[in-house]
């Protein structure tokens, strides 16, 4: 049996980043951790879509170009996608954890070393 077949998905997590670095970072951490990620590069770009993708985890950055993450969350709930949220970012303030929280977000993860904190935080919500 390959690895790839024994190896038991965690869930699907979406990822909304706009920095190439940091996305292509996450990403992999995230698959290898266990999880199937769906990448998207702005705000824009995941709202454009037919139809919101389905996951049991959206991780959101803050500061994006077009459109910030509190933004973009508002929108996505009053499209109906009601995912878990974790806002990614690396302009971590309480005003920023409390404005998160009231638009939805479970919790502000912060940049950089957040990969530790957000695989746990992404483990609690999806279980």
């Amino acid at each position: 049996m390959s690895e790839s077949a024994e190896r038991k998905e965690l869930g699907r997590v979406v990822l909304v980043e706009d920095d190439d670095e940091v996305r292509r970072s996450l990403t992999l951490l995230l698959r290898a951790r266990g999880y199937s990620v769906d990448v998207f590069r702005s705000g824009m770009e995941i709202l454009s879509n037919r139809s919101l993708p389905q996951s049991d985890c959206i991780l959101i950055d803050y500061k994006m170009p077009g459109m910030n993450g509190l933004a973009l969350l508002q929108k996505l709930r009053a499209a109906g996608l009601m995912t878990p949220a974790l806002m990614i970012t690396g302009f971590f303030s309480n005003t920023l954890l409390q404005r998160a929280r009231e638009v939805g977000y479970a919790d502000v993860v912060e940049k950089p070393g957040l990969e530790q904190g957000l695989v746990n935080k992404i483990s609690a919500l999806v279980a």
